[in-house]
């Protein structure tokens, strides 16, 4: 399953709530474009995301995304090289000029697994 992190850090000059709105908003807007994007790539598969603030960095882009596939038998090389570019392109689209966007898009191998809990709610 292919899926995604946004992560963005938040301006140090932003002065009131409604900037900060507006800025969240642009970065939740980010995230629905690149996982449209990325979906559309990988053939109509749902792409997960999260999107966080980078708290605490050294010398991190204004707006990074890390993205992953599973591609046990190697079948998605030039997807993923693809995608990479793709949105990359989005987010410099959705960057103004003194914002720096960087994506690293990867293939990993191994097996998605989920199940349930196994404890009783305390009645």
């Amino acid at each position: 399953m292919p899926a995604f992190l946004l992560e963005y850090k938040l301006p140090e000059d932003l002065c009131t709530s409604t900037e900060e709105e507006e800025f969240l908003l642009r970065a939740q807007n980010m995230a629905d474009k690149i996982q449209a994007k990325a979906s559309e790539i990988f053939f109509g598969r749902t792409v997960s995301y999260q999107i966080r603030e980078i708290v605490h960095s050294s010398n991190m882009p204004d707006f990074h995304v890390t993205g992953w596939v599973t591609d046990n038998d190697d079948s998605y090389a030039d997807l993923t090289l693809k995608t990479q570019a793709e949105v990359l392109a989005i987010m410099a689209r959705l960057c103004f000029e003194d914002e720096t966007p960087e994506c690293w898009w990867q293939r990993v191998k191994g097996k998605w697994g989920k199940g349930r809990g196994l404890m009783k709610r305390p009645s």
